[in-house]
């Protein structure tokens, strides 16, 4: 819910900042001026209304349509635009990837030295020192979010060809395979496997492989993947252990656990983490 709601404001601050550009190409603008301003907010409304749909580029597309047109206006005319020298604070606080800090940094650092004839030395040098100060503000709330956003990314991208739910999701089909295999008779297993991130999607594609379309898979971080593996009886899931973590990417560690009312996904979690061999079935070292 929060995070729906995260993305709701950014998505309006998007479409408000559109809109400001378009408005601002409706006054009395050069030419050159007022196609900048008019292909920024364009594109920058159209990236905001297709978020949902291209969920890997807002972060990427939207500094960009912010800060090209700002540049690009300073760098035409920045006696008469000099104002907007201050939005590149604004522009610095948005979600993006790093190399974007470093491109939109030296851009502001043109654009104040374009500014800084026109206001003095004094007033320049000034401006400057409270722009960068401005600017590392928002590196820093950036520095803070992007372990966050990086999960969100890869999640993003794993998410693109192959089915994949949530932590919290498993929690809630722990119970309800817990008790439909009661009824049934049947055997599940809670599978977690450990791998390093940038072997995730490769893990993600031997699991898929090799379980059945009935089977959920699951994301708990961004190295640790899940499955609930339902199969006849014990002894079919005994046997289809082997085969399945012949598959497996190396390096990963994997645990088995028999799905029970009392199964604590936290306690099995950090057993993980301190599992020194490469496989454990339900704390019994393999």
């Amino acid at each position: 819910m929060e995070r729906k709601f995260k993305e709701r404001h950014y998505r309006l601050t998007l479409l408000f900042a559109a809109a400001m550009l378009l408005i601002l190409a409706t006054t009395p603008q050069g030419a050159l001026s007022r196609l900048v301003l008019s292909l920024g907010g364009l594109g920058l409304g159209a990236v905001a209304l297709e978020q949902r749909r291209l969920p890997a580029l807002p972060g990427t597309l939207a500094p960009l349509l912010l800060g090209l047109p700002l540049a690009l206006l300073l760098w035409l005319d920045p006696q008469r635009h000099g104002l907007w020298l201050w939005a590149w604070a604004a522009v610095l606080v948005l979600p993006q990837a790093p190399w974007l800090w470093l491109l939109h940094g030296l851009l502001a650092a043109l654009c104040w030295w374009q500014v800084y004839p026109f206001v003095g030395t004094e007033q320049g040098l000034l401006m400057g020192g409270l722009l960068a100060a401005l600017m590392l503000l928002g590196v820093a709330r950036g520095l803070e979010e992007l372990p966050l956003r990086q999960g969100l990314a890869l999640r993003t991208r794993l998410l693109a060809q192959r089915p994949l739910h949530s932590r919290r999701q498993l929690a809630q089909d722990m119970l309800l395979e817990t008790t439909r295999c009661t009824r049934e008779g049947s055997h599940g297993e809670l599978l977690l496997l450990r791998c390093p991130s940038r072997h995730q999607q490769a893990m993600l594609d031997a699991l898929m492989a090799r379980t059945c379309h009935y089977e959920t898979c699951f994301q708990i971080d961004n190295k640790t993947l899940a499955a609930l593996l339902i199969s006849r009886n014990e002894e079919t899931a005994v046997q289809r252990r082997a085969p399945l973590l012949d598959t497996l990417p190396e390096p990963f560690q994997a645990r088995f656990i028999g799905l029970a009312p009392s199964l604590c996904l936290d306690a099995q979690l950090k057993a993980l983490a301190q599992q020194e061999q490469v496989v454990a079935v339900q704390g019994r070292e393999v």
